[in-house]
């Protein structure tokens, strides 16, 4: 029996009230029943009807306990959802059969509208989501946890949508949002404290990156092998990648994809860690090219089992255009790189590398022909933030814009 359903229990029987006498519209005898075993939470309508009904002000039955079990079970929702939509489809089952129906009009209300947005972040439907959002936001919650997973799916689509600066406060509020304590709020901290990581590494932020880096460094004995610790090892990789110490991003990105055996869950998600993985290796002093191209060729047949994923296709297509450059195939390399421009499902950075290749294939078959290719790197650069690419990659522009033909 919860504090609540005692509380309710002592008042009913003070006044001689039956569980029946307590029965009102929308609260039936049976759900009093439920409510004084400590089988269902009430949510605050409920509870003003009850205490109307006996007389008290509602202050009096509902307690901060109450309220911690309510957030607790949403939380619960929230995870089923996510597991759902990382793939891990038998955690999320799980996890709604342990919540069991509930007909609470906040809750249910508040249930949906969260199962909507995360369907919109799978759709990758940024604008939609961000109204589905502040909608959300301005309705009944059951706790701050929870409003901090709303703020961290925000921050993404912000990102997405290029307002960086909006991304970085949305990720900042989901940490501030999610410090209270239980192991799932902790859990939602650490979501929050990575996606703030990445919000502040594509804003160029790197060295708040680096502190907050360490808050998730300092969390990776309590993960486990789950996506969020995965997520962290990547964060790091990230971090440690834009600052150019090609070592430390090698190193960590190699835990990650590691990790990567003992998850079972997205497998779009398991291809972006491999891609990262092939990307970072590409960069690092005496890479390992057969690892490479293994990690390119798992990419790829995983795909292949997918339905539509341009995206990650055009990813692999950029970085085999580096490695035929690198072997020397320099007709295969332009062909490879203009295939994964064309799809137009290349980030800015990921854009910036193969028209930087197109220079460098350019000037090998002919240094006095690559007027093209520059023509359309240029016209790229009117239109990045330099912000969110790695620093590195601008000497490279600079060589070329100061290579004299």
């Amino acid at each position: 029996m919860t504090r609540f359903g005692a509380r309710l229990r002592a008042v009913r029987l003070q006044r001689g009230l039956s569980q029946k006498d307590l029965a009102c519209p929308g609260v039936s005898m049976s759900y009093v029943s439920r409510l004084e075993s400590g089988e269902r939470v009430p949510s605050p309508a409920v509870v003003r009807r009850l205490a109307e009904v006996l007389g008290v002000d509602p202050s009096e039955l509902m307690v901060d306990e109450d309220r911690t079990a309510m957030q607790d079970e949403a939380l619960a929702w929230c995870e089923a959802l996510l597991a759902y939509h990382d793939g891990d489809l038998v955690m999320a089952v799980d996890l709604l059969e342990t919540l069991g129906k509930r007909s609470d009009e906040e809750m249910f209300g508040w249930c949906v509208r969260w199962t909507r947005l995360v369907m919109l972040a799978r759709q990758r439907d940024h604008e939609g989501l961000l109204l589905a959002a502040a909608k959300l936001r301005k309705s009944w919650s059951p706790g701050p946890a929870v409003d901090a997973l709303v703020e961290i799916l925000r921050a993404s689509s912000l990102r997405r949508l290029g307002r960086t600066a909006e991304s970085v406060k949305a990720a900042t509020e989901a940490v501030e949002l999610a410090s209270g304590d239980g192991e799932r709020v902790r859990r939602v901290n650490t979501r929050a404290l990575i996606s703030l990581c990445a919000e502040l590494t594509a804003a160029g932020r790197l060295a708040d990156a680096e502190q907050v880096v360490d808050q998730l460094s300092a969390r990776l004995s309590e993960l486990g092998r789950d996506r969020l610790a995965i997520s962290t090892w990547w964060a790091r990789a990230k971090v440690a990648d834009r600052l150019g110490d090609r070592t430390e991003a090698a190193h960590c990105i190699r835990e990650a994809v590691a990790m990567l055996d003992d998850f079972d869950g997205d497998p779009e998600y398991r291809c972006r860690v491999r891609l990262a993985g092939a990307s970072i290796a590409l960069r690092t002093p005496g890479a390992n090219l057969d690892e490479v191209v293994a990690l390119l060729d798992k990419v790829e047949t995983t795909v292949a089992a997918m339905r539509r994923q341009d995206g990650l296709l055009a990813h692999a297509r950029a970085l085999r255009a580096e490695l035929a450059l690198r072997d020397g195939e320099v007709d295969r390399a332009r062909e490879l790189a203009e295939q994964a421009i064309a799809t137009g499902e290349l980030d800015a950075e990921q854009q910036l590398r193969c028209h930087l290749l197109l220079v460098r294939a350019a000037d090998e078959v002919d240094p006095d022909g690559s007027t093209g290719a520059r023509t359309a790197l240029a016209a790229l650069l009117e239109h990045i933030n330099p912000e969110g690419v790695d620093p590195l990659l601008w000497r490279d522009v600079a060589r070329i814009a100061l290579r004299k033909h």
